[in-house]
């Protein structure tokens, strides 16, 4: 708080102050309220923690306060999760309460994270933890009866993500993914050239009158659970900030019901919710009598009630990250990039006429499976699903202000409509869609759908990966790879070229925190996720994959030293 407090006060920049607090699980913001009575001067700013407290807590959460001055990172654990935390962190403060609390792995954890100019402030002085601290490479003062010491870093340790020198990007794509990008990016400071080949942002797969956000479970708790927990908290925090900063987002958080699709998913459904108490507050399971009760809905199995679940119409999102930085965003409309080149350190885009259209040192695709057209040596395993959603009248179904799926789905009212879908087209017979839209919402809702209005349906494409996770990172050099790589960093990386891709059919729910962890990337920030997160959805990560697969690599792994004289 004090810290915070200071930067409000002296901040004299366009510069952010990114604070990460590791804390213990059981925390509670109620406690909050005793500093507040002792220290009224934090007052403002325990009153916005308050309004944006984690609904859950396990992982990472970042929060964002003082109009964005301010991101502070929440980390709910103990010194067990420095192994996750990414740098540079020139600060560090450290309470070292009792003898065990910091181990040897652990100080070599905060040597990893700590700068040339990184400062330790730490409170004790067991001389287990001094001696772990200088054998990592912090320089303490001598022993002394003052509780509290100051130590510095003897080197410093290069970043494997060097930044740009200049604020400045393309970012080809001006649907969800790459307006939310531009938006983070013009948080910092950053011009953005937002270049799209529609006539109108979110024409694509952002182009649907309503989509569905909310998280995803599974019994493991996976990568694809775990990034779509916390990018539906950000998605989240981020639409109320916009709207609370007058800008129009048409969005509600009315809950979402998800049903079961047959008893085995009823069964492994109602499992994971007794074996994840701790997300009791973000989704419940309801049975077949609590959904008629408490929810007004006749279900066979009964499924998942997400009250804090979402809806948003994907074009306001879009207009919104805009208008919020107009001056730093130029829009480009109208404009098909045909190619890009590399060189002078500089990408340079070209139309079908050979004509150049601009060139940045730093290039960000945003454009789904076009992307793979644009740099087809790097061979992403993307792929694209025909999809359709129909848009009907509200009058025309029964009264409802939640979203719901199961086989099918269907939102709430925007202007007296709604829609359904997202049915697989077959591209032999699409003029079929808009039937099997209507059969699977019959299904759904478990009462035949009569139409008094046209129905609109749309088909479009929807981005996928081979593993279902978002491509968001530094674009990998395949031809430069050699077969001595076992770990991501080690991949060669094409300059100055980043990606934002296969978001899925999850595109509202994780767009706004992966957008934030490649700008976090790009200003070499502490990222919002876990390293392993990030690690997850780093675009070379099928290379990797491949490579370990190779022969080559296999030969590598299991070579005997060769017998010496």
């Amino acid at each position: 708080m004090a810290t915070c407090q200071h930067w409000i006060n002296t901040r004299q920049t366009t510069e952010r102050l990114h604070f990460l607090s590791l804390i213990p699980s059981e925390f509670q913001v109620d406690q909050l309220q005793a500093i507040a009575q002792q220290h009224p001067e934090f007052s403002a700013l325990i009153d916005q923690l308050q309004a944006i407290w984690p609904r859950w807590q396990t992982g990472f959460h970042r929060l964002h306060l003082a109009l964005g001055q301010i991101s502070l990172t929440l980390v709910f654990g103990d010194h067990t999760q420095l192994s996750e935390i990414s740098g540079p962190i020139d600060l560090i403060y450290l309470n070292l309460a009792s003898p065990t609390s910091l181990t040897l792995m652990h100080c070599k954890q905060l040597r990893r994270l700590a700068t040339a100019h990184s400062v330790v402030i730490g409170q004790g002085n067991h001389p287990l933890h001094r001696q772990h601290l200088a054998q990592v490479g912090f320089i303490l003062p001598p022993p002394s009866t003052d509780d509290f010491w100051v130590a510095t870093t003897r080197q410093h340790r290069q970043s494997s993500h060097a930044a740009p020198i200049e604020p400045e990007a393309i970012i080809i794509g001006a649907g969800l993914a790459g307006c939310a990008m531009a938006n983070q990016l013009a948080a910092r400071g950053w011009k953005i050239k937002l270049i799209d080949a529609q006539a109108d942002i979110a024409s694509q797969a952002s182009g649907n009158h309503i989509g569905l956000c909310h998280p995803t479970l599974s019994r493991d708790d996976n990568f694809q659970a775990r990034l779509s927990r916390a990018g539906f908290a950000a998605t989240q925090q981020k639409l109320m900030q916009l709207s609370q900063q007058g800008l129009r987002i048409d969005f509600g958080v009315d809950g979402h019901l998800q049903l079961a699709k047959d008893q085995a998913a009823a069964t492994l459904m109602q499992l994971i919710s007794t074996e994840q108490p701790q997300l009791h507050q973000m989704v419940r399971w309801l049975d077949r009598q609590q959904c008629q009760t408490q929810l007004a809905i006749d279900c066979e199995l009964g499924g998942w009630w997400f009250p804090e679940g979402m809806w948003a119409n994907p074009y306001s999102i879009c207009n919104g990250y805009i208008n919020q930085y107009h001056d730093l965003i130029d829009l480009q409309l109208n404009t098909h990039v045909n190619l890009i080149r590399l060189f002078d350190q500089c990408w340079h885009l070209y139309d079908a006429e050979q004509q150049l259209i601009a060139s940045s040192k730093t290039l960000i695709l945003a454009n789904a499976t076009d992307a793979t057209r644009l740099i087809p040596d790097a061979q992403l395993p993307l792929s694209a699903s025909l999809r359709s959603v129909s848009t009907l009248w509200s009058g025309d179904l029964p009264a409802s202000t939640f979203s719901l799926s199961g086989q099918s789905y269907l939102t709430p009212a925007l202007a007296g409509w709604r829609c359904a879908g997202a049915s697989l087209v077959d591209v032999q017979h699409p003029q079929q869609a808009e039937q099997q839209n209507l059969d699977d919402l019959s299904q759904l809702i478990g009462a035949a759908v009569v139409t008094s209005k046209p129905v609109e349906t749309r088909l479009c494409f929807r981005p996928n990966s081979s593993d279902r996770l978002p491509l968001t990172g530094q674009i990998p050099q395949r031809s430069h790879i050699p077969h001595s790589v076992d770990q991501l960093f080690q991949i060669p990386r094409q300059p100055g070229l980043y990606g934002l891709l296969g978001l899925g059919a999850r595109g509202i729910t994780w767009h706004v925190l992966i957008a934030e962890m490649l700008a976090c990337q790009l200003n070499q920030e502490p990222f919002a996720i876990e390293r392993c997160l990030v690690a997850a959805i780093d675009p070379a990560r099928f290379a990797l994959r491949e490579l370990r697969k190779s022969p080559n690599h296999a030969q590598k792994q299991c070579r005997k030293p060769a017998n010496r004289a």
